[in-house]
């Protein structure tokens, strides 16, 4: 079902009913398997092999990918060049694409430069980035109008917008094509995310830095400015981060222990200390008892981790159902989102007000806000405060929203008519 496109100032970015006995009551404790288990290592969302693309929800730029600017409210496929086959992909104004070349595809809002392609126009079908010479990216993310890139050499490119120092090469100026963010000399990256108009980087020695927008003390580094180039996120001595995952102005690192640290903006209890008030630098995620983490996403108020046992657990803002626990009821700690019992979750992905769940099975699952078809579920405007599944055309290999989307996008092995 088509949706007609939805009007207002632009959204920021950053990625059939439930059936079967639940897991666990929310707020209960995790079972003694899941919470003896070690760490992990994190399976994400993005595929050697690639596939083609899928994407619901707001459509007002042509985020969407298929040539219009009509919203969907039901999983279609994105209109690509014949050449692009897929790895991951996010979405939120614009989306964008790693292919399995290590190319990067952009779509949709373009009036920044977030397209990456020296133009300043929207796009309602994928163009592609405008990569360096030699360079292939391993991985993107967006925030709300720029959009950043690791590449397989672990160094990191940025474009769009960068008034605000999100671009981390010393310039406060934005870019239509892709350029270097500003590394400290001999340091090299394994992983990278963004917040509305902050971007993080997790080097290969378990370390975190941070660049652009501060405000709210989302740079994680103690001060109150902002940095056009990266700073050190103020991690504790004995800790070493595995993942990151940056909200609107919130962050979460996941630690080799299983624990979780967070830091920024505090608004709705998002940083599950359980203290209002921002942080500046990293604060313990007040976990259940013995759980270990090894995933963590942030949306625009809401926080979720993925446990070692395949669990959900999620905290903060939860006025359109979006921690999936079954009520509307903010959480300033980690509660257990409602996931059915034969459902076993490898990743996870967070959207404004709305959260996803991969399945080792390849189905997804969806909850939370619905008021522009981001769940997928045919059923436009509806809320869940309780995962269910979206019936997607395919085996579904890597989802992804954005910290501030009103879409979502899923890789599939092959569509399925």
């Amino acid at each position: 079902m088509r949706l007609g496109s939805t009007s207002g100032r632009p959204a920021a970015i950053c990625l059939a009913a439930m059936a079967g006995p639940l897991i666990v009551l929310a707020g209960t404790a995790a079972p003694a398997t899941a919470a003896a288990a070690a760490p992990a290592a994190p399976r994400h969302a993005g595929t050697a092999a690639g596939g083609p693309l899928l994407a619901w929800g707001d459509n007002q730029y042509g985020q969407l990918g298929d040539g219009t600017v009509t919203g969907e409210d039901t999983p279609g496929a994105v209109n690509p060049p014949a050449d692009l086959r897929a790895r991951s992909a996010r979405v939120g104004t614009f989306g964008i694409a790693v292919g399995t070349s290590g190319q990067v595809w952009t779509w949709g809002r373009g009036e920044e430069g977030e397209l990456g392609n020296g133009a300043t126009t929207d796009r309602h079908r994928p163009v592609r980035v405008r990569l360096p010479g030699g360079a292939k990216v391993s991985a993107v993310r967006a925030g709300a109008d720029f959009a950043v890139a690791l590449t397989t050499a672990g160094r990191v490119l940025a474009w769009g917008l960068g008034t605000s120092g999100q671009l981390g090469d010393g310039a406060r100026q934005s870019s239509d094509l892709p350029v270097w963010v500003r590394l400290p000399r001999g340091v090299l990256v394994k992983a990278i995310s963004a917040g509305a108009d902050s971007a993080f980087a997790l080097t290969r020695t378990g370390r975190v830095l941070a660049w652009g927008d501060n405000q709210a003390g989302e740079l994680g580094d103690g001060r109150p400015a902002d940095a056009d180039r990266p700073v050190w996120v103020a991690i504790p001595h004995h800790a070493t981060i595995t993942t990151v995952g940056a909200g609107v102005d919130h962050v979460l690192a996941v630690t080799a222990a299983g624990g979780l640290l967070a830091w920024g903006s505090n608004s709705a209890f998002d940083l599950g200390d359980g203290k209002p008030g921002i942080r500046r630098t990293p604060a313990r995620v007040l976990l259940p008892h013995g759980v270990k983490v090894v995933e963590a996403f942030a949306g625009r108020l809401h926080s979720l981790a993925l446990t070692v046992g395949g669990r959900v657990l999620a905290w903060g803002d939860n006025e359109a159902g979006q921690l999936g626990d079954g009520s509307f009821t903010n959480r300033p700690l980690p509660v257990y989102a409602l996931i059915p019992r034969h459902d076993r979750i490898v990743t996870l992905a967070a959207g404004r007000d709305f959260s996803l769940a991969l399945t080792s099975s390849g189905k997804i699952l969806a909850w939370g806000d619905d008021g522009t078809g981001e769940l997928g579920d045919g059923m436009d405007g509806t809320t869940r405060d309780v995962p269910f599944q979206i019936a997607a055309p395919g085996k579904v290999i890597a989802i992804g929203a954005g910290c501030d989307a009103l879409s979502a996008m899923a890789v599939v092995t092959k569509i399925i008519d």
